[in-house]
């Protein structure tokens, strides 16, 4: 279950109280403990504050002073409200600022690298934005490099603050992007992350391709894209999914909440979809709570459920506000819904409406306006309007949540015939950051050395790219998917790695891509995986009548699957092949039911 967290949690984990500017100062400090004592000197109890996980100091210097009792290891002097608080050098940890001129002198070499240094621009953004700007040249691209009060914001810096732990997470089977060290509770399949993953996700320069572009676009912007527009966009985005099964006028109640709230109706499909649209349909309901936000029979299917002696039935969550880290997580947004009165009027329309409505509202006013306007800085709060709130206020824990995101946008406007209208993409530029992206130095090995030629591992560059990686098997294909979309997908975040897709034969291939097709994909390993398409037990990369014969001799056992096939047939996603994904793939054929991929 992937839950995105609320600001709640990170008020406890990173900078919440004094504002933090660079300034004269080449050093900061990172508090690493919880409640750690910013001391009036080194020989008294005495202390300015307790200062929080992540917290962030700036320093006249980087010296440690006067080892004692207290402190057997020395003290670290920083700059608190105009005055020089101590705080043992056992809970800081201690970083240069880059104060060098960013410009890296790069000559343009055409009109498009011309604009974009205009533009604020490095050149280590130009070659990505260009290819983008040759395909798309409507599309507008803008430099974010101060925050509100003109304030430049320190790349190594940010990377520290986002790094504290808990702050955010990541589900992965890498190692080396979980933070071990860190003790603080996820959600079951989540980690704390590590520095080398927040170097990754956060370096704009590693999503600039055509797709995962979307998490910089900005939200309170209609782009000239009509209301019926907005329509196929939302249709798309949400396809034949249990939110639509459930409440089929669900486009139509976000286009009230957009007209009502000027919040572009992508944006607000994009987060519920993200938030509530991966439950899957067994044994005749949905599974998972998270149901419940949207179905308003929560305590109905769990009765032992109430809140103050009443049902919370009939109470919608459709952006699971509230459903922070821990147990009893819908209960929690449930009950958010109930205190904000989304629901239990008795007219079920409207109260969706209503809960749709705040939803959309909580997001425009908590996080668009608050200089928070596009997927990004939703998950990265750098340049906030206040800077109190610098590194808090984040929307979501979930590291990768704007890499998913991004992509659910691009497939729904690529799908509407929408990629010619004139979208408006604000970028974030840190001072102090390196020429090349942090991609090859942070992804490819677990040598924080490797080099810039280094490749992404093929993980990485399977999730980014939007699909799913497991055990060797690439999933997260939709049916009828070309054998060149999957290429041109992988190929943006692989750089330069190669892709080849061959059958199962091993023959190159073109048209569309099949469960049992070879992907091989030429990076840091070369290793090759077998793609899934849910549904497609047949391998021939549709869903037809031939897939319901396999699942069914394989069922009676007269021909079984084996490796890939079998585990698309299991199309339910319940770990057994039965009669349930024989019903899901018959549904899928006769247009009545969406196989989740």
């Amino acid at each position: 279950m992937k839950l995105f967290k609320r600001t709640m949690l990170l008020l406890l984990l990173v900078i919440c109280l004094a504002p933090f500017t660079v300034d004269a100062s080449s050093y900061y400090g990172v508090i690493s403990g919880a409640g750690v004592r910013v001391r009036k000197s080194v020989d008294s109890t005495d202390y300015y504050k307790l200062a929080s996980s992540g917290e962030i100091f700036n320093m006249p210097d980087n010296q440690i002073v006067s080892p004692n009792a207290a402190c057997t290891n020395g003290w670290y002097k920083v700059n608190y409200n105009g005055n020089t608080g101590y705080v043992c050098s056992n809970y800081l940890k201690v970083y240069e600022i880059n104060n060098s001129d960013d410009s890296d002198g790069k000559t343009p070499t055409n009109d498009c690298e011309v604009s974009l240094q205009q533009a604020g621009f490095p050149s280590s953004y130009w070659n990505g934005l260009c290819q983008i700007k040759s395909a798309h040249p409507n599309w507008t691209f803008v430099a974010k490099k101060t925050d509100s009060s003109g304030n430049t914001i320190d790349w190594n810096m940010s990377v520290a603050a986002e790094a504290s732990c808990g702050s955010n997470t990541i589900s992965t089977k890498d190692d080396s992007m979980k933070d071990t060290s860190c003790t603080k509770a996820t959600d079951s399949g989540y980690y704390p992350v590590s520095e080398k993953a927040v170097r990754y996700y956060m370096d704009p320069r590693n999503f600039l391709n055509e797709v995962n572009i979307f998490m910089f676009e900005k939200q309170d912007s209609s782009f000239n894209i009509s209301h019926d527009q907005y329509q196929t966009v939302s249709s798309k985005i949400f396809g034949n999914s249990f939110l639509v099964n459930q409440i089929p006028d669900l486009p139509n109640y976000i286009r009230r909440a957009s007209e009502q709230t000027n919040v572009n109706e992508a944006a607000i499909s994009t987060r519920i979809k993200q938030e509530l649209g991966n439950a899957k349909l067994t044994s005749g309901e949905y599974s998972g709570q998270l149901y419940s936000c949207v179905s308003g029979n929560y305590t109905t299917r769990y009765p032992s459920k109430t809140y103050n002696g009443n049902s919370l039935d009939n109470y919608y969550n459709f952006f699971n506000i509230n459903a922070t880290d821990g147990s009893n997580v819908t209960e929690k947004a449930l009950i958010y819904a109930y205190n904000h009165k989304w629901g239990g009027t008795g007219n079920q329309a409207e109260d969706r409406v209503t809960s749709i409505v705040g939803g959309t509202n909580f997001l425009k006013n908590r996080y668009i306006n608050a200089g928070q306007n596009t997927i990004y800085f939703q998950k990265f709060n750098i340049f906030p309007n206040t800077a109190t709130s610098r590194y808090v206020n984040q929307y979501m824990t979930n590291i990768a949540a704007p890499v998913s995101e991004s992509k659910i946008s691009y497939n729904a406007y690529r799908d509407a015939g929408l990629l010619g209208a004139n979208f408006e993409f604000i970028i974030p530029v840190f001072s102090g950051m390196n020429s090349t992206s942090s991609l090859a130095e942070n992804i490819s090995s677990n040598n924080s050395n490797s080099t810039s030629n280094q490749k992404p591992s093929v993980d990485a560059i399977v999730n980014n790219s939007g699909f799913s990686y497991s055990s060797g098997y690439m999933s997260h294909i939709n049916p009828g998917t070309s054998v060149n979309d999957i290429k041109n997908a992988l190929q943006g975040i692989a750089g330069d790695g190669n892709v080849t897709i061959t059958n199962a034969n091993g023959q190159k291939v073109d048209g569309v891509i099949g469960t049992g097709y070879r992907i091989n994909i030429n990076g840091s390993s070369n290793e090759t995986l077998i793609a899934v398409v849910y549904g497609d037990a047949s391998g021939d990369g549709q869903i037809n009548a031939l897939d319901l014969l396999k699942i069914q001799k394989d069922i009676l056992g007269t021909s079984g699957l084996n490796g890939s096939y079998k585990t698309a047939a299991d199309a339910s996603k319940d770990g057994k092949v039965n009669a349930l994904d024989l019903l899901k793939v018959q549904k899928q054929i006769l247009g009545s039911g969406n196989i989740e991929q």
